[in-house]
Formats: C-alpha cells, structure tokens, sequence
C-alpha cells in the first residue's frame, strides 16, 4: 500500500484529518457526559434532602413499620421523584427498596462503591450496568441518621444525547473527510500520473505485452526517462520475440510427449512440468513455482528426487503411484560447469503393461490348472483301471468316468478356442438373423440337459421383431451359455423363462432362473474367465469357467449390452438389442 507515492499522500493527510476528527468526537462527548452526570448529581441530591425530610417527619413508619407498610410508602416517594429508592443500615443490610419486592433475597450493600463512600465520607455516588434493565445506572447514597438513603437513576437519557451528538459529529466529519479525500485524490493523481504511466508501460511489457509503449511525454525529468525505455522496448521486443518463439517449440514438443516429464530447479521448485506428468500425479494444473515435495504426493518418489539432489547421480526405478498407476521413473541431474543445475523426471506409464502381465500370468495359471485337472483324473482312472483289468464292472465305470473327464477337457479347449477367436478374429459378417429360432434352436440342444434336471424352459416370444441384423455364430454363443448356465445352476424342478419384447427402440431378452442365485459381491466378476462363484458345484456341473466370458465377448462385438441381476432366488440376465 505504501509502496505507492500517491497512497502515502492520501494516507498522511487523511491520519491528520481523522486523528483530529476523532479527538474532537472524544473531547465532545466526555465533556457532555461530565456535563450530563453533574447535573443529574445536583438533581439527586437535592431529592435525596427532600426525602431525609420526609424520612426524619416520620421515621417510624419509613423506618420501622412492618415490612409491606414499609415497601408501600417507599413506592409512593419513588412515584414522586421518579427515582429508585433503597434504604439501607449502616450493616448493609437494606430495609426498603422501591422496586425489590422481596428484600430478604437481596444482597448485603455494604461493599457497594456508593454505600462504601457514604459511610466513610457521607455521600458517595458510582456508575454500574444493571443486568436487570440491561443499562447504565446512576446511583447516589447518603448517610442520613442511622441509615443510608440510596437513590438509582438510568443513564438512558445521557446516552440517547450522547449518542444524538456523536452522529451529528460522525457525520459532519465524514463529510469533511469525503471532500478532504477527493481534493487530495485529485492533487496526488495530477502528481503521479506520468510515473503510474511509466509503471504501467513496465508492468506490461514485463507481462508480455510488446507492443506496449508510452505516448504522453512530459517535459521534466520523467519524460527522458519514458522516451528511453521506449527505444529499449524496441530493442528488446526483437530478442524476446526469438525467445519466446523457441521457448513456445520446446513446450509443444514437451506437451505431446506421453510420457510425464518436469525439471525441477537446485532450489527444488518445478520449473517445468507436462500435461501427462499432472495427470499421472494427479498435481493440479498449477504446478510450476511450487516445491517439489508439495506438489508430489509420492514419499518414495520425494525421497529419490531428494536423494538425486544430494548425491548428483542419476536414478532409475519402478514406483507405484497413489492413484494405483505403476510407471518407470527416471532421474537424472542438470550440471554445468560441474554443478548442479537442477534434475530432469521422466516418467514412463507402464500400468496397462503391469495389467497384461498380471492377466498374462493369471491366464496361463487359470489354463494350467483347469487343463491339468483332468489330466490328473484322467491318469488316476487309468493307473486304477490297469490294476484292476479283471474286474469289468469297476474298468466300465472307471472308464465312464475316464470319458467325462475327456469330455471336459474337450469342452474346456473349445472354449479357450472360441474365446480366442471372439478376441482375436473380426471376420464375423453382419447377417439378417431370426433372434426367436436361435433361441428356440439352443434350447432344442439343452432340452435332454433339462430333463434330466426335470427343469422346464419356458419361452415367451411376444411381439419382437422376427429378424434383425447381426450374426449367427456369435448370437448362439450368447444365448446358448447364458441358458446352459440358467439350467447348470438350477435346483431340480426349477424353470427357466425366457421373455422377449420391445422396449421403445430397444430389443430387450431376459433370462430368468430359478437357482442358487449369484452373490452380490460376485456380480462384477462373473464376466472373467475362469471365475466361478462356486468351484465345486461348476466343476460337477461340467462348467469350464469361460461360458460367461465368452457371452460377454461376443455381445461386445455385436455391440449388445447384456447385465445380470441376483436376489437369492436365481438370477436374470438382460440382453438389450
């Protein structure tokens, strides 16, 4: 604020104007209320002689009468003095009060300041703020006889005065400190003007602006000085202009860069930072300037930035971020002439690669496991048959189960097959397809699967469109597992329903059974291969663990979006077209 020339006049000056202002309110309004309170003093003085002699004509009655009898005449002095009234003993201990009904409950006076400075010098007055009125009051004591007489006045008229006068004094300064302002406004702008010009080209061109230039000289020593800057404008607009270009290149270059990459000063501020490095740290866009240990929010990586910073030597390492991103980081240091400039971070996102490893590696333990299985069973079988080749009933058996389990493993391999095809082939035409007869096709396939279950599927075709685009193969893959499934995981004597009907433009097919249902925690995965919500039950069921996945790839490329719901008492799966 003070840095300013025209501020510091203004400020000056109106200090002085105010200090005189307010000094001038302060004298006012303490002489007028010294003023105020004499005469109110004067006032209860003269009232408190009026009623001693009253009190003295009368003392028994005032004095010592009963208590109501006491109360009652004490009221009719304070109605006519329009003043509160206590008597009070030498003790403290008050007799009458004109406005306390209940005496007994009051508090000892002894110790109050008025009652205080009339027993030790006759009179005594004090000022104290009554909790009860919520105001200042006025109280005056004097000792009379055996007893002290009190009288209690509001300063509500004092103040309402007071306040009256401050405003005419507030306000009457105010308009002296607006004119005073707005005379000095006008002088210290008539003074400033040609250096807040100057200021103003300086700021501006320090800002980037180029073509700005100062046109109003003066003849004095400013104008020499603003017809100088102008030809050093011109100088250096050219020079910047090449900066700036250059510097405008490398930014590009770095933006369109993937990788996160910032350059971080000796005094460990960003200097420099990319869109991807914000992003994979999730920064905020307004990074540059800021301390590098504020900005990362990475302990392990702070503490490599911070290391590389001491040591100068350059690092290399794999860091998991906090927003779950995995990247390889690189960091080397800035020298020239043999010190450290600052250090340049490159970071390499390798998340989805850390995500195709991990499937990688669960994939190729899903299919050893899964293909492995039978084998085992299969080697079990065997070894027991050739044990036992005289015994027929047991070879027949065993070999019964031996086929099962070829069975699985044949079906477990066109699974892996198919799924392999919906993920790496495209050669799926779009065809005119019968969406009713593919599903009445997959459950002619099913029906002996079903009976043996004594399940019944049921299926209401409504009224949707006969043929629609789209193809064959992949259309039975979807409808087949999802109906396989609704009869692998039904209870016997359990149905399944298949209703098809139109939903605005939509195409909708759900499938309902009456099964064991699908955990709630389980609905996400159940599109993954090789899950399974229940491993043994599928494996008795014969299931591969790829059905559902397969259904999922194959609505992607025909573009259909298929959901499931579970409430415990089976599950739906919806096909929209």
């Amino acid at each position: 604020m003070f840095n300013k020339i025209s501020n510091r006049i203004i400020f000056f000056f109106m200090a002085l104007v105010t200090a005189m202002t307010a000094a001038l309110l302060i004298i006012i309004i303490n002489q007028t209320r010294v003023y105020y309170l004499a005469i109110i003093r004067r006032e209860m003085a003269e009232k408190v002689n009026f009623i001693d002699l009253i009190v003295k004509q009368n003392r028994a009655r005032y004095l010592g009468g009963a208590l109501y009898e006491r109360q009652k005449l004490i009221r009719e002095l304070s109605g006519i003095i329009d003043l509160r009234i206590t008597f009070v003993d030498l003790d403290g201990t008050v007799r009458a009060d004109s406005e306390y009904a209940d005496i007994g409950e009051m508090d000892n006076h002894k110790y109050r300041p008025e009652i205080m400075d009339a027993l030790t010098g006759g009179s005594g007055t004090s000022i104290r703020y009554s909790d009860t009125l919520k105001i200042d009051m006025f109280y005056y004591a004097r000792r009379s006889g055996g007893g002290i007489i009190r009288l209690a006045k509001p300063l509500i008229e004092a103040d309402e005065s007071i306040a009256r006068l401050r405003a005419y004094i507030l306000a009457a300064g105010g308009t002296v400190l607006l004119l005073s302002f707005a005379v000095i406004v006008m002088i210290s702008r008539r003074i400033t003007r040609p250096i807040n010009e100057t200021l103003h080209f300086a700021r501006d061109f320090s800002a980037g602006d180029f073509s700005q230039r100062i046109h109003n000289y003066s003849n004095d020593e400013i104008g020499a000085v603003q017809k100088a800057l102008n030809r050093l404008a011109d100088t250096a607009q050219d020079t910047i202009n090449g900066l700036i270009e250059e510097q405008r290149k490398l930014e590009t270059t770095i933006e369109s860069i993937h990788d996160g990459i910032a350059v971080i000063g000796r005094d460990k501020r960003i200097l420099i930072a990319n869109r991807a490095f914000k992003s994979m740290l999730d920064t905020g866009s307004n990074v540059r300037g800021r301390l590098f240990f504020e900005a990362i929010r990475s302990r392990s990586l702070n503490s490599h930035l911070e290391q590389a910073h001491i040591t100068g030597q350059p690092i290399v390492f794999d860091e998991e971020l906090l927003n779950e991103r995995h990247c390889e980081a690189t960091i080397n240091p800035v020298r020239s002439e043999g010190s450290l400039q600052g250090i340049l971070l490159v970071l390499h996102d390798t998340t989805e690669k850390k995500k195709i490893d991990q499937m990688k590696t669960d994939l190729v333990s899903n299919m050893s496991h899964e293909l492995k299985t039978p084998i085992t069973i299969l080697k079990g079988y065997l070894e027991t048959m050739e044990q036992h080749l005289c015994d027929a009933d047991m070879v027949s058996d065993l070999l019964k189960k031996a086929l099962v389990n070829v069975d699985r493993q044949s079906s477990l391999i066109n699974d892996i097959l198919k799924l392999n095809r919906l993920e790496t082939s495209m050669d799926f035409p779009i065809e005119v397809i019968d969406i009713s007869d593919i599903i009445r096709s997959c459950m002619d396939i099913l029906t002996h699967k079903a009976q043996k279950k004594n399940i019944s599927i049921r299926f209401n075709a409504g009224g949707g469109p006969a043929r629609i685009p789209g193809n064959r193969f992949l259309a039975e893959e979807v409808f087949f597992n999802i109906i396989d499934n609704a009869i692998n995981y039904n209870h016997d004597g359990g149905t399944v329903d298949i209703d098809m009907k139109m939903s605005g433009a939509t195409l909708a097919i759900s499938i309902k059974d009456t099964g064991i249902g699908i955990p709630p925690e389980s609905i996400d995965r159940i599109f993954e291969r090789f899950y399974r919500v229940d491993k043994s039950r599928s494996r008795a069921t014969g299931g591969t663990g790829l059905g559902l996945s397969i259904v999922k790839h194959a609505a992607t490329l025909l573009n259909w979006d298929v959901t499931a719901q579970s409430d415990g008492s089976g599950t739906s799966f919806l096909i929209e077209i």
